[in-house]
């Protein structure tokens, strides 16, 4: 989350900054469900055009001679996490090799600054890996252009131009044969495009067309999960990016749970409904079977006093700066043993807030682009060989995370959320609905840490780039 108080043991509360609005439309929310006596099921609306990955086929010419020319044929996956991944096949000027190059991919947001960037690209992260072929030789390295378009309050971002670097450093922009963004059902009809770029033993193949057709499990499960979101969405300075986490959390529980065909109780402390009592009130009521799964979740301010033991943050639970703060917080880790007292089969516990004493500025960082989601229904097939081992482990499995450790600030912004919160969702849908079989819950954490820091470094944390460096254990 965005800034969540920093306090210290005697000192009072200060005064916070605003952020800049950037403003997106995003998935409905009922938040009507705030404390009441039992948990109730949420029903969520899904207005967004955006998704977890967008794929895209280019074909781009370039000139390297002027008698000769070079076609570069490029098969994109783009993540809404700043992510991407491309696999770029050309045949080789002298030798005439046809070659296959694979490589990473950032968006260059946290290099440009400004929140609403007309222009982003997409650039190369690492080393490229020859997939086929000896080599590197006559490889050009690519920079995608993304140019800004926006409907109503949806704002998303399109390509636009492949520009190649030369070996002596300069840019040159080539000509765009062929800009085709596909969905999973295309690629699915699309065999033989795929087949340029994948071979049958590839994760991203056997995906396509080795899963399951059917994005529902056909037989009722017995296990429930139990998801308990605790938000500040009326503070004014993080009121948008708390609505956008909380929504983030809820959209991929429920597609998991729609999907496993099993039941998902919420619980929601939102709004008014703010307190320290009330949170007690649902951890005390809450009846959760061995086999069950619990889910704890919290967007919104956090603290630490400078004697606390904990590496994990307090979470403060005021709906009014006038409220006392040392009888209106409690402890994630605090939280994480209660709930280990339920003796769920799974049990999370997540905070996404500031782990430092006050007096920072909110620290805000620039927004990641979005693809526009593909035409036509998108519906993903859940990887169930990755949800039977994340969430119906043979034995009883425990996770405390905290987005930011000891003495640091949590970052995002008003449109994307938490940027902890945003990887996290965004990661977990790559697992659950892609190609990952070995995924595990150190590796989506670790993926996820790596992430929300990069995404980190874009922000200023006084006259710093901010650091934040999520802290968290799995048990066993």
């Amino acid at each position: 989350m965005i800034h969540r108080q920093r306090v210290l043991s005697h000192e009072k509360p200060g005064k916070t900054m605003n952020k800049r609005p950037c403003y997106r439309r995003f998935e409905r929310i009922v938040f009507k469900y705030a404390v009441s006596g039992l948990f109730a099921i949420l029903f969520l609306g899904t207005g967004s055009k955006s998704y977890c990955q967008s794929f895209f086929y280019f074909e781009n010419k370039i000139s390297i001679s002027p008698d000769s020319t070079l076609t570069y044929y490029t098969f994109l996956t783009q993540y809404d996490n700043g992510r991407g991944i491309a696999r770029i096949r050309y045949t080789e000027p002298s030798s005439g090799e046809n070659r296959l190059v694979e490589i990473n991919l950032r968006d260059s947001a946290d290099a440009r600054g400004g929140l609403e960037s007309q222009e982003h690209f997409l650039i190369d992260e690492g080393e490229p890996l020859p997939i086929q072929g000896a080599g590197l030789a006559g490889f050009l390295m690519p920079r995608f252009v993304f140019k800004m378009q926006k409907e109503e309050e949806d704002v998303f971002y399109v390509p636009d131009a492949i520009a190649y670097q030369w070996p002596d450093g300069s840019w040159r922009t080539s000509e765009m044969l062929v800009n085709q963004q596909k969905s999973n059902r295309d690629l699915k009809k699309e065999r033989d495009l795929v087949s340029v770029f994948f071979n049958e033993s590839d994760a991203f193949y056997l995906y396509l067309y080795a899963m399951r057709t059917s994005p529902r499990d056909p037989t009722k499960r017995k296990e429930k999960l139990y998801l308990i979101t605790v938000a500040n969405t009326l503070d004014s300075t993080i009121a948008k990016s708390t609505r956008r986490d909380v929504a983030n959390v809820v959209k991929i529980f429920t597609q998991l749970t729609t999907d496993a065909n099993m039941d998902m109780l919420t619980q929601m402390v939102i709004d008014s409904a703010l307190s320290k009592r009330a949170v007690e009130l649902v951890l005390a009521k809450l009846r959760p079977s061995p086999v069950d799964i619990v889910v704890f979740y919290y967007s919104g301010h956090g603290f630490r006093y400078s004697n606390d033991k904990s590496e994990y943050p307090r979470m403060s639970l005021r709906t009014s700066q006038k409220a006392e703060l040392s009888k209106n917080n409690m402890s994630v880790e605090g939280i994480y043993k209660v709930l280990l007292t339920k003796k769920a089969r799974v049990t999370i516990v997540l905070s996404d807030c500031c782990n430092d004493d006050i007096g920072e500025p909110v620290p805000s960082g620039p927004t990641l682009m979005k693809s526009r989601g593909p035409s036509g229904d998108y519906i993903p097939v859940l990887n169930k060989g990755v949800m039977n081992r994340l969430f119906f482990p043979q034995k009883p499995l425990a996770i405390l995370i905290g987005s930011a450790d000891r003495n640091q600030l949590a970052v995002g912004n008003p449109s994307l959320g938490g940027y902890f919160t945003n990887s996290l969702t965004v990661e977990l849908r790559k697992v659950l609905y892609g190609m990952p079989e070995n995924a595990t819950w150190v590796s989506i954490l670790a993926n996820t840490k790596k992430q929300a820091s990069w995404l980190s470094l874009s922000a200023a944390c006084g006259d710093n780039r901010c650091v934040q460096s999520a802290r968290f254990a799995v048990t066993p």
